[in-house]
């Protein structure tokens, strides 16, 4: 093979492995993957120990007999209010942040402050507080995990958009908002499993 067939060839293989080489997407910076996997991480961990909670609810919601469809509410209320004492009881020990740890705080703060602008956030919150203040009767009630939901306290309105950000949930739970706290309700048991303090205060 003569010497410039060679150079050839040879500038033909650099040049096919420059192109080739512009092809292949850059790596994303360090800055940029490590949050990710922080928020896969945090998230995985939140979702195992639901699961774990969930698993507990089952084993003791099994022996109750099911609620039926009754006009009779206090029906329903003792079978809620049994389920709670065989739930409060196991978890005599529970404590705020068992479910919600920090890694899993950190997270929901980024994403509660992510999924809505400060001025509708304050909007939702002033309208819960207004709700609340009308049929509360003394100051809001001190939160703490397995506590019944506070019968001074409304429903308040809980954003699609905040839903939709947070990791789901079985059934069995729901994310609530009490004050600025996201909480996190067995409404089976009606009591709280697990909640955020200040989680909203983040979003000004």
């Amino acid at each position: 093979m003569s010497i410039t067939r060679t150079a050839t060839l040879a500038a033909l293989i650099l040049s096919a492995g420059t192109g080739a080489a512009t092809q292949v997407p850059p790596l994303p910076a360090p800055a940029q993957t490590v949050p990710m996997l922080q928020e896969i991480v945090a998230t995985q961990a939140f979702e195992e120990r639901v699961n774990q909670y969930v698993v507990l609810h089952r084993l003791l919601e099994g022996p109750l007999p099911p609620l039926r469809v009754t006009r009779d509410i206090s029906e329903v209320r003792a079978t809620m209010r049994e389920l709670a004492l065989r739930i409060q009881l196991v978890r005599a020990n529970a404590q705020q942040g068992d479910l919600i740890t920090p890694d899993v705080a950190r997270m929901f703060r980024r994403r509660i402050a992510a999924c809505l602008p400060a001025d509708q956030w304050a909007a939702i919150l002033a309208d819960n507080a207004e709700e609340e203040e009308d049929v509360r009767i003394g100051p809001p009630p001190a939160l703490h995990v397995n506590m019944e939901w506070p019968e001074q306290v409304l429903f308040g309105f809980v954003p699609p958009q905040l839903l939709a950000t947070l990791p789901r949930l079985p059934v069995e739970l729901e994310y609530r908002i009490i004050g600025n706290a996201l909480v996190l309700w067995d409404h089976h048991a009606n009591i709280i499993v697990d909640f955020l303090p200040g989680a909203l205060s983040v979003t000004g």
